[in-house]
Formats: structure tokens, C-alpha cells, sequence
């Protein structure tokens, strides 16, 4: 069952069904965009997604109280693959982020990458995205690596990002 923007709203505004509580964890796998200098982190990442791709990347809500499951889904949120979301978590990285850019030699490059999220939900306010992934976990997944100098791209085009 994918979430529809109309039932993730109905959902966070409702607070759980099951007890008193307005306050709910959703949990997602959402772009960020992060820095790196010689292949590492370097700076403070940036999220890089609006609200409907936290709703089409939201795979879990639960009550933060009673820790009520309002939503689970299990199927990719970018290709639709059955169990996806699980193998998304659990795997590895499969586009190393270079030390540097094949073109022009600059250590400087830009990343996207998928990484899972959580966000509080308390009625109507949404708290920050939090994720404590780093490229060396199951779950970091780079898509794209452009060079800050020369612009060049380095893309992950050949399977799903997420769960292949």
C-alpha cells in the first residue's frame, strides 16, 4: 500500500488510534546532499528532499508512545521491488564516493545520497530529519557524486539505488 500525501497528512494530524498521543515517528528513506573532501565528509550535510518525497520515501509510522505501527510498507520506495525497504537498510553502499574527480583532480565533491530518517510528528509540527548514517553503514546509498570545480558527474545508473 503506497501512502498517498492525503493519508500521510490524515495520519500525523490524527495522532495514534490506539492511545491519547499526538506525537509520532516516521520513518523514511529521504536524499540529502553531503560534502566531501579526499572521499570523507566534510561540512554539515543538507537535506535535500521536499514533503512529498518524505511521503513517498516514509516506509514506517509509529506512535512514540505506545509504539502503535500506524503504516508500514515493505516494497522499494523507488522501484516498487517487494521487501525493498528491508534490503535498502541492510546493504551496503554500491557507488564509492572517490577521493577525488576523475577529470579535473579536485578533492572537492558533492554527494547525494539516500539515507534513512526520522522525524517527530506533534500534531501539526514536524520536528528536523535526524539520521546517524555515515557512508560505512547498511543504509548510506550515493547516487551521484559532481565535482565542485569542473562540474563533472559520476552516477549510479544501472539498478535501483536503494534495494538492488
Amino acid at each position: 500500500m503506497s501512502l498517498s500525501e492525503q493519508a500521510f497528512t490524515a495520519l500525523v494530524d490524527a495522532g495514534c488510534t490506539e492511545c491519547p498521543s499526538k506525537k509520532l515517528i516516521v520513518e523514511a528513506i529521504v536524499a540529502q546532499t553531503m560534502p566531501t573532501l579526499g572521499g570523507e565528509p566534510y561540512g554539515t550535510p543538507t537535506w535535500r528532499y521536499k514533503g512529498e518525497d518524505l511521503v513517498q520515501g516514509t516506509y514506517r509510522i509509529a506512535c512514540d508512545a505506545c509504539k502503535h505501527e500506524l503504516f508500514g510498507e515493505s516494497a522499494c520506495s523507488r522501484c516498487a521491488s517487494a521487501d525493498g525497504v528491508a534490503r535498502a537498510l541492510v546493504t551496503n553502499n554500491a557507488l564509492p564516493i572517490p577521493a577525488s574527480c576523475s577529470s579535473c583532480g579536485s578533492e572537492l565533491l558533492t554527494a547525494t545520497v539516500f539515507v534513512p530518517a526520522t522525524v517527530t510528528y506533534e500534531g501539526k509540527r514536524a520536528a528536523k530529519a535526524r539520521t546517524q548514517t555515515v557512508p560505512e553503514d547498511p543504509g548510506f546509498h550515493a547516487s551521484r557524486v559532481e565535482c565542485k570545480e569542473c562540474r563533472t558527474i559520476l552516477e549510479r545508473r544501472t539498478t535501483c539505488v536503494l534495494c538492488a
